[in-house]
């Protein structure tokens, strides 16, 4: 319903996919962890905060997100997370980086009907915002422990799904990552 009629319903969506993260990262952890050296470690597709800086932001400054839901976003976004830290604070982010347009193609391989009306702009939107917060360090966070949050980066805009060598690659670039943190 949102790449539908985003005007309406990216508020709603954005408060669903926050609080849908949320839960997740306030479960307790799974018996059965990534195991990096010694530690176990928990890895997340996306975070709390990640739909604050990538996802709701971007619908804010694409106008489907008016400056009112904007605010109350912000507000209650700010409030759960003082409230659960550290319980939802991350140690480090891994950066799948690709370029807009092999995610384009690879979102059309998927094929899921719910992504089929997504644009190339979008997708260039939400790369933008990424670079902005993960690389170019433009984007005004609001959590001190995320100011200096060490960042991974790994070209994903590599075909690495059947390069076994690539793999390899980039488990032993997480590992050393992780090991570090």
């Amino acid at each position: 319903m949102m790449y539908q009629d985003p005007k309406r319903w990216s508020y709603t969506f954005q408060t669903f996919s926050c609080m849908s993260r949320l839960r997740t990262q306030l479960q307790p952890p799974p018996s059965r962890l990534l195991q990096i050296s010694d530690a176990a470690v928990q890895v997340y597709e996306r975070s709390v905060y990640s739909d604050r800086y990538i996802f709701a932001q971007n619908m804010f400054e694409l106008g489907c997100v008016n400056t009112t839901e904007w605010a109350v976003y912000q507000d209650w976004h700010t409030f759960l997370v003082e409230q659960f830290s550290p319980k939802v604070q991350l140690e480090g982010i891994i950066y799948l980086r690709a370029p807009p347009q092999i995610c384009m193609k690879r979102l059309k391989r998927r094929g899921r009907v719910e992504e089929q009306g997504i644009q190339l702009d979008y997708l260039e939107s939400l790369h933008m915002q990424h670079e902005n917060w993960l690389l170019n360090k433009s984007t005004k966070v609001h959590f001190d422990h995320l100011k200096n949050l060490p960042v991974l980066v790994l070209d994903a805009g590599l075909e690495f799904e059947k390069d076994l060598e690539m793999q390899a690659r980039f488990l032993r670039e997480v590992t050393t990552f992780f090991s570090g943190l």
